[in-house]
């Protein structure tokens, strides 16, 4: 009797290729005493460049424009669209009774190519996409959780502890994002929605 469900196992391999580089000629460097005889002045130093890891850093964590929210309209959009042509591909191998590729399709609504094409859709890198994906849906999730606890008794007060789910952004980010609060938070909806309804296939 074979499982109702299966968890997705998602196995990302990282290949490191090392590259080596061979000792340089003996005739490329010059010796301390030809360059006393040409008598030519050593070559300035080229001004170091900035160190990559620190401009990544620098682009990940910059605060939240207004047009991330383009950004990430667009990577979600695609994330669903992948998301759910896995999910679809699933239910049809649970349908042809095809164990492996039923496993295969659900492991792929979790791959991180999917994240990887919602970052090229949005015209981000992928550090940079995380971190918008994070920093909305952060608010969003607080925005969806406020208005729960609109409906429940004494939410008032619950509301007043949980606080303003916009608080700490900028005021031109904080307004655009409420403008289009229904839109972007229906995209994180159905993107979830398509991860919990997979479990139930």
């Amino acid at each position: 009797m074979r499982p109702n469900r299966y968890c997705p196992i998602v196995v990302l391999a990282f290949v490191l290729a090392a590259c080596g580089h061979g000792n340089a000629p003996a005739d490329d460097a010059a010796s301390p005493q030809a360059e006393a005889q040409s008598g030519s002045a050593p070559a300035p130093a080229k001004a170091a460049a900035a160190d990559p890891s620190s401009v990544a850093q620098a682009r990940m964590t910059r605060p939240l424009q207004v047009s991330d929210l383009d950004a990430y309209a667009k990577g979600m959009q695609k994330e669903i669209e992948l998301r759910q042509a896995s999910s679809d591909k699933a239910a049809k191998a649970k349908a042809d009774h095809d164990q492996e590729a039923e496993v295969a399709a659900l492991a792929d609504l979790t791959s991180a190519e999917v994240d990887n094409a919602g970052a090229r859709a949005a015209g981000l890198d992928a550090a940079r996409y995380d971190f918008i994906k994070h920093a909305v849906d952060k608010v969003l999730s607080a925005v969806s959780m406020s208005s729960a606890m609109a409906k429940m008794e004494g939410g008032a007060q619950m509301q007043q502890k949980l606080g303003d789910p916009y608080a700490g952004l900028n005021a031109d980010v904080a307004a655009a994002l409420k403008s289009r609060e229904a839109e972007l938070g229906k995209l994180r909806e159905d993107n979830m929605a398509i991860l919990v309804n997979a479990q139930n296939l």
